[in-house]
C-alpha cells in the first residue's frame, strides 16, 4: 500500500508540473499522459480484449488501460480527476466498452449530468459527420454509468467530484464476425471515426468546462508524435522524390514537333518524345506498401499517409502505361473526368467572349523568356524579404514547354514568349502561388504539404488563376484558354484523336494554330492527361469558396485540396501544422480589395471583361 501511495503521489506531482508520464499501475495496468490534459480515456479490458477498443485507447493523449479485473479503479481515477480539476477547473472522463448484442445503435453515448449534454451532442455530430452510415445516439442515465458488472470510476454523489464530467461510449462490435474474426476495414472505420470525433470533443470540453484555453494543448514539439510517424513521412517523401511526374509525361521535343506539324500542313499527328524512365514503378509500389501506415494510432495522420500512398500507386500505374491506353484511365482516376456542368460553363465562356484568335501583336508588345525570368527573380526577392530561409531558382531550359514549377524551381522554355500585359499575372500564378505554397508547405512538419496532397491540383490551379484576376490581368483570352482546355479534355475522353481535337479548337473555336497545337499537345501527352480540365473547375470552386466568406490565406499554407481544410484546421488546433510563412503579393493591398467585389459577384462570369 505504501508503494501504491508513492506511485499516486508521483502521478499527482507530474500532473501539477505538467510533465508527461507513462506509469505501470499494480499489477498490469497502464496509465499514460503523453501530455497533461484535463481528460482521461478509460478502457477496462479485463479478460475480454476488444481489438478496436484496445487500439482506440492508445490514440488518446491521456488514457488508462485496465487489464486486471481486481484493479481498484476508483481509488486511482478519483484523485487523478480531482487533481486535474484543481489544475484546469474541470475534468472529463470518457470510458468505452462493448455493448450487449441487443443494442440497436452502433454507438450509444451515455451521460449522467445535464450540463455535459452539449459536449455529448458535439461528439454525436462529429461521429455522424465522419461516418454517415454509423448510427449513434445520446442517452441520459440517472443510474450508474459504465460497463455491466463493474464498479463506478467516480462517485458522482460526492460533492468534491462535482466538476468531474463523464461520458460513456457503448460500442456494438459489428467489426467482428460471430467467431470473433476481425473485419479490418470496418474496425479501422470505427477506430478512426471515434478517435477523430473524441479529439475534437476534447477541445470543445476544454472551451466550455475548464479555465484553460484549447491552444494551451497544442503539440509544441515534433517529439510529441510517435517516431514512426516521422519515419513513414520521410520514406513517403523519398519515394515521391524519386521521379518528377510532370516532366516524365511532358514531351521534350514540343517545339520541334510543332515545326514539323506546321510543315505537314496540320494533317499528320505529331510524334512526341519523352525522357527515359529513371525508376521502376513496381519497386516503388513495393516500397510504398511496405510502410506500416496501418500501425499509426493517430487516425488523421494515418489518413494523410494512406491517401498519399494511394495517389503514388496510381501515378506508378500511369507511368507504367505511358504512351498506352491505360495512361488515360489512370489520369481519370487521379485528376477526374469532365462533368456535364463544367462542360456547359466552358462552352458558355467561349460563346460569351469574343470569337477571335488568341492575341496577336507586334514585337514591341511581346516579352521574351529572359525578360520574364528577370521579373520572376524580382518577385523572389520580394518574398525573401518576408522570410530569410526562402530561396528559389529560375532556370531557362531547352527541354520544357512553356513554364513549369517543379520542387520550388521555376523552369522556363528558352523559346517562351508572352504578351507584356500578361506578365504580372503569370508571375503571381507561378511564383506567387506555386512557389509560395511549395515553400509554405516546406515549413510544415510533413513533407506531403510541399510535395502536394492527393488531388491538390484543382485547388492549387484555381488559386493560381484567381491570383491573375486579383492583379487585374485575367483577360478574356486567358478565360477562353481555360475553357478550351475543358473542351479538349472532353473531346479526347470521348474517343477523338489528336487531329480531331486540334481541328475543333482551331476551326470551330477559332484559336490560332500554334495555340490550338499547344493545348492539344498538353491534353494528349503520354496517352491522355485530363489534368488541364482542373484549371477552370478550380477557379469556379475558388469563387464559390470566396463567396462563402472563407479564409483564402489558409489555402497558401501548402499544396492542399479543399477537402483537407477540416483536417488542416484540426492539425492547426493540435499545433502540428503552422500558419503560412509567406504571403503572396496578391493577398496584400491593393489587390486583396478585389476579393470583396468578388464575394458580391454573380460568379465566374463576372470575371469576363
Amino acid at each position: 500500500m505504501k508503494k501504491e501511495n508513492s506511485i499516486l503521489e508521483s502521478i499527482l506531482q507530474d500532473i501539477h508540473m505538467k510533465k508527461p508520464f507513462h506509469v505501470q499501475l499494480p499489477v498490469k495496468n497502464k496509465l499514460v499522459f503523453n501530455k497533461v490534459v484535463p481528460y482521461l480515456f478509460v478502457y477496462r479490458q479485463n479478460d475480454h480484449r476488444d481489438p478496436m477498443l484496445a487500439e482506440l485507447v492508445k490514440t488518446e493523449y491521456a488514457h488508462l488501460a485496465i487489464h486486471d479485473e481486481s484493479f481498484p479503479a476508483q481509488q486511482w481515477v478519483e484523485p487523478i480527476a480531482q487533481k486535474l480539476v484543481e489544475e484546469f477547473g474541470g475534468c472529463l472522463i470518457v470510458e468505452a466498452w462493448v455493448a450487449p448484442p441487443t443494442q440497436r445503435n452502433d454507438i450509444d453515448i451515455i451521460i449522467n449530468r445535464k450540463n455535459i449534454q452539449s459536449v455529448a451532442q458535439y461528439l454525436l455530430k462529429h461521429i455522424q459527420a465522419e461516418h454517415s452510415a454509423m448510427s449513434a445516439e445520446v442517452i441520459s442515465s440517472t443510474k450508474s454509468v459504465g460497463p455491466t458488472d463493474t464498479s463506478m470510476l467516480i462517485d458522482f454523489k460526492e460533492k468534491k467530484n462535482s466538476q468531474v464530467q463523464y461520458i460513456g461510449i457503448r460500442v456494438k462490435d459489428t467489426y467482428l464476425h460471430s467467431d470473433h474474426e476481425v473485419l479490418p476495414i470496418l474496425l479501422r472505420q470505427f477506430r478512426e471515426t471515434l478517435s477523430k470525433s473524441l479529439s475534437r470533443t476534447f477541445f470543445e470540453f476544454i472551451r466550455i468546462h475548464t479555465t484553460a484555453k484549447p491552444t494551451a494543448f497544442k503539440i509544441t514539439h515534433p517529439s510529441e508524435l510517435a517516431p514512426q510517424v516521422w519515419d513513414i513521412d520521410q520514406k513517403l517523401a523519398k519515394e515521391s522524390q524519386r521521379f518528377d511526374f510532370l516532366l516524365l509525361v511532358t514531351p521534350i521535343n514540343a517545339h520541334d514537333a510543332w515545326l514539323q506539324f506546321k510543315k505537314d500542313n496540320f494533317r499528320k499527328t505529331p510524334t512526341f518524345q519523352y525522357r527515359p524512365m529513371p525508376i521502376d514503378p513496381d519497386i516503388i509500389k513495393r516500397n510504398l506498401y511496405n510502410l506500416p501506415i496501418e500501425d499509426l494510432y493517430d487516425p488523421t495522420i494515418a489518413y494523410l499517409f494512406r491517401d498519399k500512398r494511394r495517389e503514388l500507386d496510381a501515378m506508378m500505374t500511369m507511368l507504367s502505361e505511358r504512351g498506352k491506353e491505360g495512361f488515360m484511365l489512370g489520369s481519370l482516376q487521379i485528376f477526374g473526368n469532365v462533368s456535364e456542368r463544367l462542360l456547359e460553363k466552358a462552352k458558355a465562356i467561349l460563346t460569351i467572349t469574343e470569337d477571335e484568335a488568341v492575341w496577336k501583336g507586334n514585337t514591341e508588345d511581346i516579352m521574351d523568356a529572359e525578360e520574364f525570368a528577370a521579373l520572376a527573380e524580382q518577385e523572389i526577392k520580394y518574398l525573401k524579404a518576408q522570410h530569410p530561409e526562402f530561396s528559389s531558382t529560375v532556370r531557362l531550359r531547352d527541354d520544357v514547354s512553356g513554364i513549369m514549377v517543379n520542387n520550388g524551381v521555376l523552369n522556363i522554355s528558352k523559346q517562351y514568349s508572352l504578351p507584356r500585359n500578361r506578365a504580372k499575372a503569370l508571375i503571381q500564378h507561378e511564383v506567387g502561388t506555386h512557389i509560395v505554397t511549395f515553400f509554405n508547405g516546406k515549413q510544415q512538419p510533413f513533407n506531403l504539404f510541399k510535395l502536394g496532397v492527393p488531388g491538390y491540383e484543382k485547388l492549387q490551379e484555381g488559386l493560381a488563376v484567381l491570383s491573375e484576376y486579383l492583379v487585374g490581368e485575367l483577360t478574356n483570352d486567358r478565360l477562353r484558354t481555360l475553357a478550351a482546355r475543358v473542351i479538349a479534355v472532353h473531346n479526347m475522353i470521348a474517343g477523338n484523336d489528336f487531329l480531331d481535337t486540334f481541328d475543333l479548337l482551331s476551326e470551330h473555336y477559332h484559336f490560332d494554330h500554334h495555340t490550338a497545337f499547344h493545348m492539344t499537345m498538353r491534353v494528349y501527352r503520354s496517352g491522355g492527361l485530363t489534368k488541364d480540365a482542373l484549371y477552370l473547375q478550380g477557379l469556379i470552386d475558388m469563387v464559390k469558396y470566396i463567396k462563402e466568406d472563407n479564409d483564402i490565406a489558409l489555402l497558401t499554407m501548402g499544396k492542399i485540396r479543399k477537402e483537407y481544410i477540416p483536417i488542416i484546421q484540426e492539425l492547426m488546433l493540435k499545433g502540428i501544422v503552422k500558419p503560412p510563412a509567406l504571403q503572396p503579393r496578391y493577398l496584400e493591398k491593393p489587390y486583396i480589395d478585389q476579393l470583396e467585389s468578388l464575394r458580391k459577384s454573380s460568379g465566374i462570369f463576372q470575371m469576363i471583361q
